[in-house]
């Protein structure tokens, strides 16, 4: 067996970062030597948070849980590139549903292709969190509803708490 460290790659938008994105993080963390979130950076997107928001928030999420073995960057670009780059193992997809399955494979599939070296984990959440999505919790937020803490970690509440919701809508 090689003496190299497993490393793998979780790459997201975490906008913002769930209990969920947490669950599938501490797996992942207990599996490989290291995980890399790696934060997407994509100028097509408009984030609800900016990326140095998302950033603290991951950190401070996975400060709060007492993860070691786990760093975070920022990327745009292929993960498949950034994960060569990170001389990563694997490449971690959180799965909630089999509608997220049957996007990520096809996804997985063309990773696999730019590099066969490079393998996907897909990884559930926790039964409790296997419904929360950012997307779940953006819309929440845009109703108003504020009470998250069910879904996001108290980091995240921070930055949601902090953050001013009236032109959520238009965004």
């Amino acid at each position: 067996m090689s003496d190299a460290q497993k490393i793998a790659i979780y790459p997201g938008t975490f906008d913002p970062m769930t209990l969920g994105h947490l669950d599938v993080l501490k797996t992942s963390a207990a599996i490989f030597d290291e995980v890399v979130v790696a934060l997407l950076v994509n100028p097509e997107k408009k984030p609800l948070f900016c990326e140095e928001e998302r950033l603290a928030m991951i950190e401070e999420s996975i400060r709060e849980v007492c993860i070691v073995n786990v760093r975070t960057i920022s990327f745009d670009g292929l993960t498949v590139e950034l994960a060569r780059r990170e001389k990563a193992i694997a490449i971690i997809r959180g799965l909630r549903l089999i509608t997220d399955y049957e996007a990520e494979f096809g996804i997985s599939f063309n990773n696999h292709v730019l590099d066969s070296g490079i393998y996907t984990v897909f990884i559930p959440p926790l039964q409790e969190h296997v419904h929360v999505s950012s997307s779940m919790i953006r819309e929440l937020l845009s109703f108003g509803r504020t009470d998250l803490s069910k879904y996001v970690p108290q980091a995240a509440l921070k930055y949601i708490s902090a953050y001013e919701y009236k032109d959520l809508r238009n965004r």
